[in-house]
């Protein structure tokens, strides 16, 4: 059933994205021969139609084989599905370009090209999610779910079905699980694992999930076998899951697969330039647009306090290199300055200081270190030294922060994990980041940090 759905909705989605393209060309050639004042038209409607509708069969397929199509239980968050669709027209009306001009085939107003790429792409993303919003319905409906059978009765079983249960509108549905008892009241219990087979030749379910425990790992060799024989997906759930980064993916070395558990979007080359190159550029525009409140902040630092206006502490960066951060020095030089916390009511703070860390006006100069290449515009707060040796033995997966650059703000900050607040959480929170990086994410946490990462509190970590 949930098969012959998935059909119906690719056919359905394709159906409307090649209406879409042709329909963002007529509005296009309206908004440039009828509303906006220029030249005659350059061609006839009917012509720049037929290259819309030429178009749009490589459009549908750029969707598909960046899942910018896909809805189904295997579909990119919502972020990451926006970011490949806008990648997708844009490759799309790229390679028109090179048809029209580089081949001279048809003239082709720049401007209507340019309006053509916008409608498409604005039509697409509101299809998109429109259509996550149907289907997350459908699913939190009972409608169009994949059908699980859970094999296992242990901890990572009963982990996997809470999991599917939180979820308010999940892609799956466990029918049951088989294993030697129930794993709860709201899972049947299907059989033992002797029944294995009987039980999904009856059911014959669009997955299987394998989640055993450690001490049953001698049962895997026959339990996959007869999961295999079924004929259904079959998915297994790693003992060591707690490790494993959301883009985990299995390499052949020599003739051995093996799992790279910590595989993150920022190891492939083009994401990482494109991050550097928005880190650089928006650096360098954020010097000159606070520059005023530097200049102000570093006369005030001054008049405050003996002492001087930048205070440089050695954090923990990316590959665990360490660096010199920077900030307007917003407390009393001490003796405790390079390793200790501080609160609130710290009495060490200057009134000046106080007042530029309600503001994080004392974070500015981390921009120069975002232009160095120490840290980014975005991402994991960096720490000292000692507190990096003490949180790697008591939080767990605290080092994979260390993958990327730190950053002056991030997705556990704007979430109100500054400061004094549970270290597990924030970690959290950064680890979500890392492993989902997006362009678009990024862009979402520098217009958010005003409101909720900036003017939230005053609450920095460290001194």
């Amino acid at each position: 059933m949930a098969k012959h759905n998935r059909g119906i909705s690719i056919m359905t989605s394709s159906i409307i994205d090649v209406c879409l393209v042709l329909l963002a060309m007529v509005v296009a050639y309206f908004l440039r021969f009828n509303v906006l004042a220029g030249i005659d038209n350059v061609g006839t409607l009917d012509t720049h139609v037929s290259w819309a509708a030429i178009i749009s069969p490589v459009v549908v397929f750029l969707f598909g084989l960046t899942s910018a199509s896909d809805y189904g239980p295997s579909a990119p968050d919502l972020t990451r599905q926006l970011g490949l669709t806008i990648v997708s027209t844009t490759v799309s009306v790229m390679m028109l370009i090179v048809c029209v001009f580089i081949f001279r085939l048809v003239d082709m107003s720049r401007l209507l090209l340019v309006l053509f790429w916008a409608l498409m792409t604005l039509f697409a993303c509101l299809k998109t999610i429109a259509f996550r919003y149907y289907f997350k319905h459908l699913y939190s409906q009972g409608t169009g779910q994949r059908r699980v059978v859970l094999v296992g009765s242990g901890h990572n079983a009963v982990r996997y079905a809470a999991g599917i249960a939180r979820q308010k509108a999940s892609p799956y549905r466990i029918v049951g699980n088989v294993g030697p008892h129930p794993i709860s009241t709201e899972v049947k219990h299907l059989g033992s694992y002797r029944s294995i087979d009987q039980v999904l030749d009856s059911l014959n379910p669009e997955e299987i999930v394998v989640a055993l425990d450690s001490h049953e790992h001698g049962l895997l060799d026959d339990l996959l076998l007869a999961c295999e024989q079924s004929g259904s997906r079959v998915s297994i759930m790693p003992n060591y899951h707690e490790f494993l980064s959301t883009r985990s993916n299995i390499n052949v070395e020599g003739s051995t697969p093996v799992i790279n558990i910590n595989k993150v979007p920022l190891d492939n080359v083009g994401f990482s330039f494109i991050k550097r190159m928005m880190d650089i550029l928006g650096s360098l525009a954020l010097i000159v647009l606070t520059s005023p409140i530097m200049i102000v902040a570093a006369i005030g630092t001054k008049l405050s306090s003996p002492g001087p206006i930048i205070f440089a502490q050695r954090r923990v960066g990316r590959g665990r290199q360490e660096f010199d951060m920077y900030k307007f020095r917003s407390m009393r030089v001490n003796d405790e300055q390079d390793s200790a916390w501080t609160t609130t009511d710290d009495p060490r703070k200057t009134r000046w200081g106080a007042f530029m860390r309600r503001f994080s006006i004392d974070e500015l100069p981390q921009l120069f270190n975002v232009l160095k290449g120490d840290m980014s515009l975005v991402g994991p707060r960096p720490e000292i030294p000692t507190y990096v040796d003490n949180f790697k033995v008591s939080v767990p997966l605290y080092m994979i922060r260390h993958q990327v650059r730190p950053g002056m703000t991030g997705w556990a900050q704007i979430n109100g994990l500054r400061g004094d607040t549970s270290i597990e959480k924030r970690v959290t929170y950064e680890l979500y980041y890392i492993n989902n990086w997006t362009l678009l994410f990024d862009l979402k946490i520098l217009v958010l940090t005003p409101a909720k990462g900036v003017l939230s509190n005053d609450q920095e970590s460290l001194v």
